[in-house]
């Protein structure tokens, strides 16, 4: 047991009320019992429990001298308990404590240090927890736990952790959550590749877990066809991205050799192969130091350091943060602001604080009909009125804390804290975002209808002109399914449903069978809006009180928004008819200027694309016959090498094939090397090919030269090696490789 060095409190208790003997309770610095969150907030001492796993677990290089503890590989931390009692707080550029004023204990244990310790086992992935699934490790590797315990512990812990994040509505992404799950996975399905393991076989750990898990977490079960599915997309994504990864480290590698680099594989390097390729960090030391070579780790710290500083600079909120505390100020003042726009559109409210922005003022008043934005709703807009007088305009409204609603104004007058005023939400656009957000409730139970229950909401942005949804799928979605979704969708809505809405307590939301917005967090009581017999989801928004009152659901388009997530973008009433009535138009034009009409149209359209795809393919064929008489004058002047390799550099056309001009040169010299270049406006590409086994020219050694001295752009292989350079230097970097060549 440790507990802070200045706690004799927590020290007392453990020994008298718990009656623990006090050679068993050890005092410790700030550095081992004193826990903080960061530069600012919440912190206090921490008493910690131990584990003593035995002596023949001792780490014979520990130092305990000054505390047995030290020897951490025997004695382990099982479980700890913060006693949070102070604030630190920066006043005039200093950090300052002081005294919370509900101060409260922060309990928690690991379970599977706990676990281990009750079931007698040292490590943790010997406990039940993790059996069944390094077990199933062991059946797709047909490989022994004992023979590569390490990488199974990888495989199994990250099969867990996967499972549960997908569980929990964490997409694998490029950017934030979804950016971890994306590593996480993929470190995973590396060792299972260097476990022998080649084909996608990652999802079938999701059993295991489930059987270990699934009792206490009802979420991942429900969810298992959903995170089995994006398991496997994500492993037959990375595989091809692990196989390019090799090929590229490869070529560095080889580059890194030629360049005198003293055996230093660049830490820039590394990066780029883990920021922009995904390639694991680990995996790239181990190759890199199996050829011979040091990977510079600093370098690679540093380039990821840069990384996240431009991160944070690119998501810098320190005028929000600074904002944050005025708008704290009145909820601990006042209380929450209280919404009033479920049941009107116009209040009274009374001026509580004016916070002033970069853009505009924010105005925070006691009551409110408008909606801040949330749950993918944009903010309502309206007017602000004193007496008659219209005195500003709402342009959106948010809620930069909890509870508290921030009005954005423009063309605004001087405000009085503590004056009422008259605050409108603009009707028009308050029932138009209405009908799209309803219109989202329907494409999900559509969505779901038609493609399955793997569909899960991923996303959406619900405004007054259109609708935007985001859901899981792992495929484009077809012009029928497009259709029967928007079919199912306006069949609901001309069946005039009355949109059901009533408060409920999470469980009761659940049990009726609500469907929550896939990874939200819910407070306890929860608003639950019903479309009758289809679909019936947690929702704070605002919504039509008809079904009939959307009018009509268009789809817009449908495109892929990342791996495995679509965007649905749609719209509603008048827009919707609006965009109908425009086709209308054009397909009446059309049967005018092709002379047919309904399904005469469609066949008259199909052979004018035949005539034009068949004229094409001759236009084509000219045209490559046309190249290859125009090549073989272009190449009549060439030169020889020393070797006696025929030899021709030849400035080719902008947009010219000139991989295809390089084939044609290949063709009529078999023992030749050309060097050929496209100008650009801007960039110009560039290429230099030989013939396979010439022992003189290395293309892809002297394309990386002239790059690395005129900031180009490429790669290649020893015969062929392209790639692209400013306009401006091509002249400079066309000398330079020739000159090398000859």
């Amino acid at each position: 047991m440790s507990v802070h060095e200045s706690d004799h409190e927590a020290a007392e208790i453990w020994h008298l009320k718990q009656g623990l003997s006090k050679d068993r309770i050890f005092y410790r610095g700030d550095k081992d019992n004193f826990w903080e969150m960061g530069e600012l907030g919440p912190c206090g001492p921490s008493s910690e429990i131990f584990f003593d796993h035995g002596p023949e677990h001792s780490d014979p290089e520990a130092d305990t001298s000054k505390c047995l503890l030290d020897d951490e590989m025997r004695y382990v931390e099982i479980w700890n308990l913060v006693f949070m009692q102070y604030e630190k707080y920066k006043e005039n550029g200093a950090i300052k404590r002081r005294s919370l004023p509900t101060p409260s204990v922060d309990t928690g244990g690991g379970l599977e240090r706990v676990a281990a310790a009750i079931q007698g086992v040292y490590n943790n992935f010997d406990t039940d927890l993790f059996a069944n699934i390094i077990a199933c490790v062991e059946e797709i590797s047909n490989k022994k736990y004992n023979q590569h315990p390490q990488w199974m512990r990888v495989v199994a812990d990250h099969a867990r952790a996967c499972t549960m994040l997908l569980a929990d509505g964490v997409i694998p992404a490029n950017e934030g959550r979804g950016y971890v799950v994306r590593r996480i996975i993929r470190r995973a399905v590396r060792y299972l590749d260097l476990l022998g393991v080649k084909d996608p076989l990652f999802f079938k750990l999701v059993e295991p877990v489930i059987a270990s898990l699934g009792s206490t977490y009802a979420n991942v079960v429900e969810n298992r066809a959903f995170i089995e599915k994006y398991l496997r997309l994500e492993e037959v994504s990375f595989r091809r991205t692990l196989s390019s990864g090799l090929k590229l480290l490869e070529t560095l590698i080889e580059q890194t050799k030629s360049s005198g680099a003293d055996g230093i594989f660049g830490g820039e390097l590394a990066f780029n192969l883990y920021d922009t390729h995904g390639f694991p960090l680990d995996l790239t030391e181990m190759i890199v130091r199996e050829q011979g070579l040091r990977l510079d780790t600093d370098g690679f710290e540093r380039s990821m350091a840069e990384q996240k500083e431009r991160s944070k600079l690119a998501g810098d909120f320190s005028a929000k943060s600074d904002h944050a505390a005025e708008f704290y100020r009145v909820k601990e003042a006042h209380g929450d602001t209280e919404f009033l726009g479920y049941s009107t559109l116009r209040a009274e409210a009374t001026l509580l604080s004016v916070v002033q922005a970069d853009d505009s003022p924010l105005l925070v008043f006691d009551r409110t009909p408008f909606y801040a934005e949330g749950g993918g709703q944009l903010g309502d807009c309206g007017k602000i009125f004193l007496g008659e007088k219209i005195v500003g305009s709402i342009y959106s409204c948010k809620a930069p804390i909890e509870g508290i609603y921030a009005h954005y104004v423009k063309n605004a007058e001087d405000f009085d804290v503590g004056k009422k005023y008259q605050l409108v939400v603009d009707e028009k656009s308050r029932k138009a975002t209405a009908a799209n957000h309803t219109g989202t409730h329907l494409l999900q139970a559509a969505l779901i209808q038609v493609l399955g229950s793997h569909v899960k909401q991923a996303g959406s942005s619900v405004g007054p002109k259109r609708l935007r949804f985001d859901f899981t799928n792992p495929e484009a979605l077809t012009n029928q399914q497009l259709y029967q979704v928007e079919s199912i969708i306006n069949q609901q809505i001309r069946l005039a449903h009355v949109v059901g809405v009533e408060t409920l307590s999470k469980d009761e939301a659940i049990e009726k069978g609500a469907t929550a917005l896939f990874g939200e967090k819910y407070g306890n009581t929860v608003r639950v809006v019903e479309i009758p017999g289809f679909s019936i989801e947690l929702c704070g928004g605002t919504h039509v009180n008809n079904t009939k009152d959307i009018g009509y659901f268009k789809i817009l388009s449908e495109k892929a928004l990342a791996s495995g997530i679509r965007r649905i973008e749609a719209v509603t009433g008048s827009a919707a008819f609006d965009i109908i009535e425009s086709r209308l138009n054009i397909m009446e034009e059309l049967e005018l200027r092709l002379k047919a009409k309904g399904t005469d149209l469609l066949e008259r359209v199909g052979l004018l694309q035949d005539n034009l795809q068949s004229n094409q393919k001759v236009i084509k064929q000219l045209q490559d016959q046309l190249r290859i008489l125009q090549a073989q004058r272009m190449f009549d002047d060439v030169s020889e090498l020393k070797d006696g390799t025929k030899f021709k550099y030849f400035a080719a056309g902008e947009g010219e094939d000139i991989r295809k001009l390089g084939e044609l040169f290949l063709d009529k010299f078999a023992k030749g090397t050309v060097f050929l270049s496209s100008k650009g406006k801007d960039k110009s590409s560039v290429l230099l090919k030989t013939y396979k086994g010439n022992p003189n020219i290395q293309c892809s050694r002297l394309m990386q030269e002239g790059f690395a001295n005129f900031d180009g752009k490429g790669g290649g292989k020893p015969d062929i090696a392209q790639g692209s350079i400013a306009s401006d230097c091509l002249d400079d970097f066309v000398k330079h490789v020739i000159a090398q060549i000859n």
